[in-house]
Parts: structure tokens; C-alpha cells; sequence
């Protein structure tokens, strides 16, 4: 029988791939679609033939898909962030982003010359800016436009644009360098309104934030039709998001591309005259094995329908001087789509573009657009995961931005460190454990012999001193843009692989498909995540969320000292029916002494956590102690004795700085361990969690060790900020 099933197995296996291969949006992936645009748009050179200067149309249809009536637009003009050093993004920025710096001289900006109602009033005089975020009445990234005529609730509006623009020189993902262009957050867009309860909004409004200095963006789903016509110098050399329908040559030396997508909230197009274009298909079937499907099925109780993947067209922009790395960077995509599919769903689209900038426009790499990402390697030869590191990560922002859109400007760990985490486990499944690149000024002269735990890094970057914000705070309000990077990438990530570790590994995967299904297309808050933890595991985590995702307290427990008081035969004079009878102490057996042990362990900082702990005896036998609830301000613990099975139960009061654990009777304690199986990673301090009876041999070199391991971790970081 097993020839036959596995047959028919692999024929609807086939049928299923064949009925996605479309690319077409199911009942299950259906999005709200709230705004349609067609852009037609021509890219001209400046008087010294740089690719940088637009000259576009756009029709834009809205739906006002709420229960509000609606008396304003309102628009996104980023490339007004880079008009002047009075904007918002340069005032927080000081003109440096991601390692660039901005040359002065080399403005963007974009013009709305005329905007109206198509057939109908002209809203041009109408246009104001306003600063929604701040107090600076010189940004100019922020339109509005007072409507006449008020929206109502199922209305639809139709606006015709007119719109200049000029690309800063590549800078903050955007911009020109030579003959390259990276076209990115370039058309008047259109903000989000939020009716009263959406994302947890207590008034209706608009969500239309400034361009700011962390800030990436936030958009409703809808379709994109958008011609672009370009020097014919650039034919077949330009990427775009969505699928290519066609093209056309002008008689003016010019061609015109037409790029189309569905169910996206950006569109995003680059151009080179040197791009070297390869484009592969991703086969589902070759590239996902039967026992990974059956794995995945069974690791999330889901049906084969619901896991198998599609076939996606990728294409890969590359340099010239990085041809030889055609395969890696195929590779890396492949594995993207396949990893982050099977955990969290389908890629549901029918392309993947990925770009890589050329020399000088680094300022473009590392971003991503819908269908669109860009890249960055390295000419140098390491081991180190480059350009695969940066290929998975930004393809995964298709999941963690682009599919389940949160917020980013107001909750950028929702999208970052979601991305975070999920990136270092693609990587770690694909590539295995990362080897460290030591570099000396920017250079890798060589490698670091260890092979890295996927958070490792985030462990270094993260606990290195107080942390000043809570991770959840809008992006423009963090302290400064390291707080912004730590608490975004890093930190998120080690919050996540801690909950991960307490869940346990097939717990949290389907916490984490059960979450991504939900809010695909559409716009998730924190407190949404929280609830959908509690939904799919049946416990509520409010403590932790509070504490690591809120709260800014240090968590770090340590053993303190570990005693052993002999417990000694009764000795002296007693009575006994009338009598003083004198009793001389008995020694005991040498190897059958018994102690009355006593362990003390602290919570040395301000958060807590229901850790586990293990402590070890002399005679071998080991007895755990592992947290079973929380409740009323008490963490109740089982403790469970490895050698005879004796069980027995403890609690320790959560407001309590420290606690004593008693062992009356039994062997001599020769250590204690918190968190033996290393599952709460957000300790900042691992080298208190062990502590033996005295400084032995054993406890000497254990505690030399772990000093030597906190140094070496001190050194890496050293190292790894020089690069």
C-alpha cells in the first residue's frame, strides 16, 4: 500500500502547486484593499547624466472603508526629508544614517504641482504641511488636503496627481550614485486612517506620521499599476516591485516598463546600466522535500494544503565585480522563501527581485520594498554569511513588515525584532552556526574559531549595560538611535528566543504561524500579539510582556553561597527515666555524612522570572527545581530528588529580593546552577548562575571560566564595534 499513497500523495501534491501558481490571493490570504494607484513616470538625467530627476503622473482611488465621515487627506512626502537640514530626518539625524553620511549640495525632494478630484474640483490651493509628530513647522514630509466636500463612510474618491521629483544622492535607502538608482518611497502616498478600535485607536484619525530619523513606514494594502520610463541606456537593466507585464521602445530613445502588483502597500524600482540580470525559479517541488512537508505538518498540526509552498520567479540584480556570488545570493533567497514558508506560510507572490547596490551606494542596501529587496556583500573572502545574512533578513521583512503590516514607525520591534529572531533561524537551519568574522579597521583579517549559538550576537549587542527604553516606544522617542537599534533588532530578538526557550521549540512555532495567519494584511498591534500567545498556548504571559517588552528593568539572578552544616549524632548529658546519661558523639562513616544543606540565590536585578535551578550532591543524586505557575505575587516550584524520586514543593514570593532552599538530612551539597538548560537568555549576567560549595580545583576553574567566557564576550564586542 505504501507505493499507491505515496503516489496519489505526490499527484495532489502537484495539484496543489499547480492550483497556486497563479500567485493569486486565497480566502485565506485575502487583504483589505484600500487604495489603488496608477503611476505613469519618467526618469530623466541632470545636466550631469545622473538618473535622478521624475516627472510623473499618478491616479490615485481611495476607499474610505470606515464608519467615519472624513473632511481631510492626508499624504507622505518622504523625499522631503532630504530637502533641507530644517526637516524632521535631518534634525534627528544630523545628516548620518546606517554609516552613511550626507554630502551637502545633494537635496532630494518632490513637488505636488497639481492634485484634483478626477473631473472635478482642483485641490491644489488647498495643500498644506503639517507636523503631526513634533513641533517643526519647516518639515515639509507631511501634506494635507481639507476636502470640500466631506467622504462618507463606503465613498470612494479619485484624485489626479501631478508630481516632480529629484533623488537625493544615495542616502537613507533612497537615492542616486553614478548611473545607479535605488527609487524608493517616491510618490505622494497616501496615509492610513483609523477608525475608533482599529489598532486599539480611542479616537478616529489619520496615521500619517513624519519621515523621521528610525522611522521606517506604514501603509494600507492595495494595488499598484506603474509605468516607468526610463533612457533606453537602461533597457532590461531595472528591477521593480510586482511582476513586469511589458514593455515598449520610444521613438524619443526611451522604454517603458509596466510593473504590476496586488495585495502590497509600497512600490519600489531601480535602475543600472552595470546590472549583470540573472533570473531563476524557485521550484517548490525540488526544493522542499516530502518528509520537511510532513515534518512541518505534523511539528504544527496543520493539513498538506496549508504547508506546501509555490513557485516564485526570482530575479537577481548583481554587480559585476560580484558575479562570482550569482549562486549565494540565489542560494539565500531560495532558502528564505522555503524556511519562512513552511513556518509561517507561503510567499504569496509570484517574483522576488534582489538588488545589489554598487560601491558608493551602500546608503541602498540592506532595505526592503514588496517583491523588492537590496542586498549588500563584500569583496572580501570570509566565512562569515555575506551576502546570505543580509538576503535572508531582508527577504524576511516580506513576512514581518510586508505581509503582517504593523506599525513601524510607532512599534518597530514588531517588524525588526520579529525579523531579527526569525533570521537568525533560517540562517542556523540552512547555513549552521555562524562563524565570527574578526575584523581589524573594517578589514576580516580572520575568523574566530567558534561556531555561534543564532543568539549570541544578540546577546553581546543587548546586555551591555541599563537599557534607557522600553522596547515598545515609538521609534522618534527612543533616547538615541542606538537605543533605537538595540531595543528594535537585538534585544527583541533575545525576548523572543527566551520565550521560545520556555515554551519549547514546537510550542512557539505554532505560536508564532498562528499569529502571522491572523494578521496577514492587515495592521497588528503589540497587545495583539500578546492575545494571540494567550490563544494559542492557553497561558497568560502578561508578566513577561510587562517586564521585557514595557519595562526596562535588568533581569539577573545569581547564587550567592552554598553551605553545609554536618549533621552530627546527639551528644552531651541527657535525662533519661530519671537519670543523667552522658552520650559521647559518634563520628560517621567516612562517605556516609549528612548535612543540613542550604543554598541562597538572589534576583539581583529589579525583574524576575520563574527560572529553573538544579542542585548538585556529593553521593551523585541531583535535585531540580522546576517552576510549575505563578500566581498571587508567589512563583510555586516542584523539586523533584534525581536519585530516589522523592518529590516535594517550595514557592518564593516575587517581591522578595532572594531565597533560601533547604535540603535537611541529605548529602553534601557540591553546587547549584540557575537555568541549567540555559533557556532565559535575557539574564544579563551568566557568570553568577553557577556557584560551587568552595574554591576546589572544580570551583576555581569553574569560576576562572566563567570570567574568562565574560571577557572573551567583552573582546568580540570590541572587535565587532570596530567594523
Amino acid at each position: 500500500m505504501k507505493k499507491p499513497l505515496i503516489f496519489l500523495s505526490l499527484l495532489m501534491l502537484i495539484g496543489l502547486i499547480g492550483s497556486y501558481s497563479t500567485g493569486k490571493v486565497t480566502a485565506e490570504n485575502e487583504s483589505k484593499n484600500v487604495v489603488d494607484y496608477k503611476i505613469d513616470v519618467q526618469l530623466k538625467l541632470d545636466d550631469k547624466q545622473h538618473p535622478n530627476m521624475l516627472q510623473a503622473t499618478e491616479q490615485l482611488v481611495w476607499l474610505n472603508d470606515s464608519s467615519d465621515t472624513i473632511n481631510d487627506l492626508q499624504f507622505h512626502l518622504y523625499l522631503n526629508a532630504f530637502k533641507n537640514e530644517k526637516s524632521t530626518f535631518f534634525k534627528e539625524s544630523g545628516g548620518q544614517l546606517r554609516g552613511d553620511r550626507f554630502e551637502p549640495g545633494q537635496w532630494g525632494w518632490i513637488d505636488v504641482t497639481e492634485i484634483k478630484i478626477a473631473g472635478g474640483e482642483d485641490l491644489t490651493p488647498r495643500k498644506e504641511f503639517i507636523h503631526p509628530d513634533d513641533d517643526n513647522a519647516d518639515d515639509q514630509t507631511v501634506m494635507r488636503i481639507p476636502l470640500s466636500k466631506p467622504l462618507k463612510p463606503g465613498e470612494k474618491i479619485t484624485l489626479d496627481i501631478k508630481f516632480n521629483a529629484k533623488l537625493p544622492r544615495v542616502f537613507a535607502r533612497t537615492g542616486y550614485w553614478g548611473g545607479f538608482a535605488m527609487v524608493g518611497q517616491w510618490f505622494p502616498k497616501i496615509g492610513v486612517w483609523e477608525t475608533k478600535g482599529e489598532r486599539r485607536r480611542e479616537v478616529p484619525g489619520w496615521n500619517c506620521h513624519q519621515f523621521h530619523a528610525n522611522s521606517e513606514f506604514y501603509a494600507d494594502f492595495g494595488s499598484f499599476d506603474v509605468r516607468i520610463t526610463v533612457p533606453a541606456i537602461y533597457k532590461e537593466k531595472i528591477g521593480a516591485t510586482g511582476k513586469w507585464a511589458s514593455n515598449q521602445d520610444n521613438p524619443d530613445g526611451t522604454v517603458t516598463y509596466n510593473f504590476k502588483q496586488e495585495n502590497v502597500h509600497d512600490f519600489a524600482w531601480t535602475i543600472d546600466n552595470d546590472y549583470v540580470v540573472t533570473t531563476r525559479r524557485f521550484k517548490a517541488a525540488d526544493q522542499v522535500t516530502r518528509d520537511e512537508l510532513d515534518r512541518w505538518t505534523e511539528k504544527l498540526n496543520l493539513p498538506l494544503e496549508q504547508i506546501v509552498l509555490t513557485d516564485v520567479e526570482v530575479t537577481v540584480l548583481l554587480q559585476p565585480e560580484h558575479r562570482d556570488q550569482v549562486d549565494r545570493h540565489f542560494a539565500a533567497a531560495f532558502n528564505a522563501i522555503k524556511h519562512f514558508g513552511l513556518w509561517y506560510g507561503r510567499y504569496p507572490y509570484q517574483t522576488l527581485t534582489v538588488v545589489d547596490p554598487p560601491y558608493n551606494g551602500g546608503g541602498a542596501g540592506g532595505m526592503e520594498y514588496p517583491t523588492l529587496i537590496t542586498a549588500g556583500t563584500t569583496w572580501w573572502p570570509t566565512r562569515a554569511q555575506s551576502p546570505e545574512g543580509v538576503i535572508v533578513h531582508e527577504f524576511g521583512h516580506q513576512f514581518w513588515y510586508g505581509l503582517v503590516a504593523t506599525n513601524e514607525f510607532e512599534e518597530s520591534w514588531m517588524d525588526e525584532g520579529f525579523n531579527t529572531y526569525s533570521t537568525a533561524k533560517v540562517l542556523s537551519t540552512a547555513y549552521g552556526r555562524e562563524i565570527l568574522p574578526i575584523p581589524i579597521f573594517g578589514v576580516p583579517l580572520f575568523n574566530f574559531p567558534l561556531e555561534l549559538e543564532p543568539s549570541f550576537m544578540d546577546r553581546l549587542m543587548t546586555l551591555q549595560g541599563k537599557f534607557d527604553d522600553p522596547i515598545l516606544t515609538p521609534t522618534w522617542k527612543y533616547i538615541n538611535s542606538r537605543s533605537y537599534a538595540l531595543n528594535s533588532y537585538s534585544r527583541t530578538g533575545l525576548v523572543l528566543n527566551t520565550l521560545e526557550r520556555f515554551l519549547g521549540e514546537d510550542r512557539m512555532a505554532k505560536v508564532m504561524r498562528a499569529y502571522h495567519q491572523k494578521w496577514r494584511y492587515r495592521h497588528p498591534t503589540s497587545q495583539d500579539f500578546f492575545d494571540s500567545v494567550k490563544e494559542t498556548t492557553g497561558e497568560d504571559f502578561t508578566w513577561f510582556f510587562d517586564q521585557f517588552v514595557k519595562g526596562t528593568n535588568t533581569l539577573d539572578y545569581e547564587i550567592v553561597e552554598i553551605s553545609n552544616i554536618p549533621v552530627k549524632e546527639r551528644a552531651g548529658v541527657f535525662d533519661e527515666q530519671g537519670k543523667k546519661v552522658e552520650v559521647e558523639e559518634k563520628k560517621a562513616e567516612k562517605g556516609s555524612e549528612k548535612f543540613d544543606s542550604e543554598v541562597t540565590v538572589r534576583r539581583a536585578g529589579e525583574a524576575w522570572f520563574p527560572v529553573e535551578m538544579a542542585f548538585n550532591f556529593k553521593d551523585g543524586s541531583t535535585v531540580t527545581a522546576i517552576p510549575k505557575g505563578v500566581h498571587d505575587g508567589v512563583i510555586d516550584y516542584n523539586l523533584t530528588a534525581g536519585k530516589d524520586g522523592r518529590q516535594w514543593t517550595d514557592s518564593w514570593a516575587i517581591k522578595d529580593r532572594w531565597k533560601k532552599f533547604k535540603f535537611p538530612n541529605s548529602a553534601e551539597m557540591i553546587s547549584a546552577q540557575i537555568d541549567p538548560a540555559q533557556k532565559v537568555l535575557l539574564d544579563a549576567n551568566l557568570t553568577n548562575n553557577t556557584r560551587q560549595e568552595s574554591a576546589t580545583g572544580i570551583g576555581a576553574a569553574s569560576r576562572w571560566s566563567s570570567g574568562a567566557l565574560f571577557w572573551i564576550q567583552s573582546i568580540l564586542q570590541a572587535f565587532t564595534l570596530l567594523s
